[in-house]
């Protein structure tokens, strides 16, 4: 299976990386020229400025799209129209509009379309979904989330916080993984309230988030922000008998770990289990493996489009109360 890949940045790279065997990288395609002769010699494939000639390339199958977040609904919209599976990086559009570019072109040309919501297929949520939905512990009763981290020097200069290219701050950029986890472990919650702030970055986006999602037994509490000064991801789940709490991600977040607290009879202090898990970061690479196996196989689910379409959402809501 012949493929591209669109924007030649880290994420474009870590792609390619964790490309599976019987997947060659054809193209890759940049609008900066230099940039895209290095990711091409690299990795050994042909180099493009023109993402339209891209995706009109009859050999390329699929298309990866790891560009900034102004240009995603438009390539992706534009290479389904051309027959191509597409894998979106989150949040696959800048805005729940936008994505409708890409529902639209999918109701026209069957195809299997993936949004890169790779924290899914970190081991320890993995570990965690199994447990949750074993039904051991009970329901979830609610979830708490933490993501953060502290930028760098020029930070309020890059794209993340240009309105036109990202189309919102820290919310949209971090806050999108947090939502989609919700979703992920116990299914739609609906906004509730939330507070956006600038905080440290002089910016018009936002630097940091506060946001609560509720449903009709079950809530959650998520904070994601660029003012945490040493970076940090930390993801509880509450359920009826039992706690889970996930912190890190690897390299500079941490080493991955999962602690189950479980409950006594008599209540106290609980029993508890460590999960470590310090290996390499495998998540970019079994994400990659699903879409070229939905491809294989002909899934043409839109389940996708659903959960980016209700993550968008949920952001829309944020950005109004504003």
């Amino acid at each position: 299976m012949d493929i591209a890949i669109i924007g030649a940045g880290l994420i474009g790279k870590k792609r390619a990386r964790a490309l599976p065997k019987g997947v060659r990288l054809r193209a890759v395609c940049d609008i900066d020229r230099e940039r895209a002769l290095k990711f091409s010699e690299e990795f050994q494939c042909d180099s493009e400025t023109n993402w339209r000639k891209t995706v009109a390339d009859p050999l390329i199958e699929a298309v990866i799209i790891a560009t900034p977040n102004k240009h995603l609904s438009v390539i992706a919209a534009a290479a389904i129209a051309r027959g191509k599976h597409v894998l979106v990086e989150k949040p696959g559009a800048k805005n729940l509009k936008e994505l409708q570019k890409i529902i639209a072109a999918y109701c026209q040309r069957k195809v299997v379309v993936m949004f890169g919501y790779n924290h899914r297929y970190h081991a320890a949520i993995e570990k965690a979904k199994k447990i949750v939905d074993s039904k051991k512990y009970g329901k979830v009763l609610f979830i708490r989330a933490k993501y953060g981290h502290g930028g760098r020097l020029g930070y309020e200069k890059e794209w993340r916080f240009n309105e036109d290219l990202a189309g919102g701050g820290e919310l949209l950029d971090q806050g999108t993984h947090l939502i989609d986890l919700v979703n992920f472990f116990c299914g739609a919650l609906n906004y509730h309230s939330s507070y956006l702030g600038t905080l440290f970055w002089r910016t018009k986006l936002e630097d940091s988030s506060f946001v609560i999602l509720k449903g009709d037994k079950t809530a959650a509490n998520l904070s994601a922000t660029c003012v945490e000064w040493k970076n940090l991801f930390c993801f509880e789940i509450m359920l009826e008998s039992a706690k889970i709490q996930i912190d890190g991600l690897g390299r500079s977040y941490g080493t991955e770990k999962l602690t189950l607290y479980v409950m006594s009879p008599e209540m106290g202090p609980p029993k508890v289990t460590e999960f470590n898990f310090p290996g390499e970061d495998l998540s970019w690479k079994k994400e990659n493996e699903v879409f070229f196996k939905r491809i294989r196989s002909r899934d043409f689910s839109e389940q996708a489009l659903r959960d980016a379409q209700y993550v968008l959402s949920i952001i829309s809501k944020t950005y109004a109360k504003k």
